[in-house]
C-alpha cells in the first residue's frame, strides 16, 4: 500500500521557518499574547502588529486565556434549572467547510466513520460553506503555508468529501456569508448559489437578485425552521457600490455594530411563517480558546433584540465555550 505524505517537503520547511520566527516573537511577546487580543481581524484594516499576532496564533500557539478574566466566569455561569425535553425535530449545525489542500480522497476515507451517521442523520443539516463553489473557475485550496492572499474555490471532489463521501444525505442548507464569499468575484458567488441549488441545497446569507428573499425556511415534521446568515468581513473585497444587497456583510467585530438589518430579516422570516429562526454569525477572532468580549456582547444583543432563537457561531476555527 502506498503511503500518503501529508505535507510536501517544501511546505514542511516553510512551516518550520515560520514557527521558528513565531517562537522568536513569542520570547518577547509571549506574556502579552498568552491572552487574546481583541481587534477587528479584517485584512482591510489590519496593522502590521495585528498581522504578526495573527501569524503567531495560527502557526505557533493559540492564546489559552481570554482578553479579560471575567470571560472565564461568564461561561462558568450555568442555569441550574433542570428541564426535560421531548425530541420532535433535530438540526445539525456544522462548519466551517474550508477547501484545505490536504482534504483529498486518499486522506479522508474514514473521515465520517464515527460522526457521519449522527451529523447527517438529523432532520435538517446546516453548515457554513467557507468557499465559493464555481465549477467554471480553477479550484483554489488553502495551502500548507499562507504567505499571500488566498482565493478559495472548491470542486466536486472536495465538496463530496464535505458532504459525507456519498454515504449520507448531505446538507439541506448552507450559509454562504463569510470572509471568502467574494474570492471568485460576484459572478463566482452567483455560480455558487446556482451550483448548490442544482444539488437541491438551499443557500442563505447572499443572493443573486435584489428582489430575492434574505432568509430561507425549511419545513420538517410540520415545523418551519428559518435561517439567516451574516459575515463580519469580505477580506480585501467590497461589494460593487449599489449592489451591497448581494451579501450580508456587517461590521460584526466592531463595537456598536448596527444590527437593524438582522432585526428586519428575522421579522420577515417570522412573518413568512418560521416557527423559530437560526442565525449564522461569521465573526469573532480566529484561533482562540475563548471568544472576545465584543463577540459575547454582540451575540447577547442579537439574541435579546433581534428575535432569533439560536445563534450559530462561525469563523474561529477553534472550539469555544457555548452558552
Amino acid at each position: 500500500m502506498k503511503a500518503v505524505r501529508p505535507y510536501s517537503i517544501k511546505g514542511k520547511f516553510l512551516c518550520s521557518i515560520i514557527r521558528f520566527i513565531c517562537l522568536f516573537l513569542g520570547l518577547f511577546m509571549g506574556k502579552k499574547w498568552a491572552r487574546s487580543i481583541e481587534f477587528e481581524e479584517n485584512p482591510r484594516t489590519m496593522s502590521f502588529g495585528d498581522l504578526l499576532y495573527f501569524t503567531y496564533k495560527y502557526y505557533f500557539k493559540p492564546p489559552l486565556l481570554p482578553s479579560d478574566e471575567s470571560i472565564i466566569q461568564h461561561f462558568k455561569r450555568r442555569d441550574e434549572k433542570e428541564e426535560t425535553f421531548e425530541t420532535i425535530l433535530t438540526v445539525s449545525i456544522g462548519g466551517d467547510l474550508m477547501p484545505y489542500e490536504l482534504i483529498k480522497p486518499e486522506n479522508t476515507q474514514h473521515l465520517w466513520d464515527e460522526a457521519g451517521a449522527d451529523f447527517f442523520g438529523s432532520d435538517i443539516v446546516f453548515a457554513n460553506l467557507e468557499t465559493p463553489f464555481d465549477p467554471g473557475h480553477k479550484s483554489g485550496f488553502v495551502p500548507e503555508v499562507m504567505l499571500n492572499h488566498m482565493y478559495f474555490n472548491t470542486d466536486e471532489t472536495t465538496f463530496g468529501i464535505f458532504s459525507g463521501n456519498g454515504s449520507y444525505k448531505g446538507y439541506d442548507i448552507l450559509g454562504i456569508a463569510n470572509n471568502h464569499s467574494l474570492d471568485m468575484g460576484e459572478k463566482g458567488l452567483r455560480k455558487t448559489i446556482d451550483t448548490l441549488n442544482a444539488k437541491g441545497i438551499k443557500t442563505v446569507g447572499a443572493k443573486k437578485n435584489e428582489t430575492d428573499k434574505d432568509y430561507e425556511i425549511i419545513t420538517s415534521k410540520g415545523i418551519r425552521i428559518g435561517f439567516v446568515a451574516y459575515t463580519y468581513s469580505l477580506n480585501e473585497f467590497l461589494p460593487t457600490p449599489g449592489r451591497e444587497w448581494m451579501i450580508n456583510d456587517l461590521s460584526l467585530n466592531l463595537p456598536g455594530c448596527d444590527i437593524e438589518i438582522i432585526k428586519e430579516q428575522v421579522r420577515q422570516c417570522k412573518e413568512a411563517g418560521a416557527d423559530l429562526v437560526i442565525c449564522s454569525m461569521h465573526c469573532g477572532n480566529a484561533y482562540q480558546v475563548y471568544p472576545s468580549r465584543q463577540t459575547i456582547d454582540l451575540f447577547q444583543r442579537v439574541f435579546n433584540t433581534c428575535g432569533v432563537d439560536v445563534i450559530a457561531g462561525a469563523h474561529p476555527h477553534n472550539l469555544q465555550p457555548w452558552q
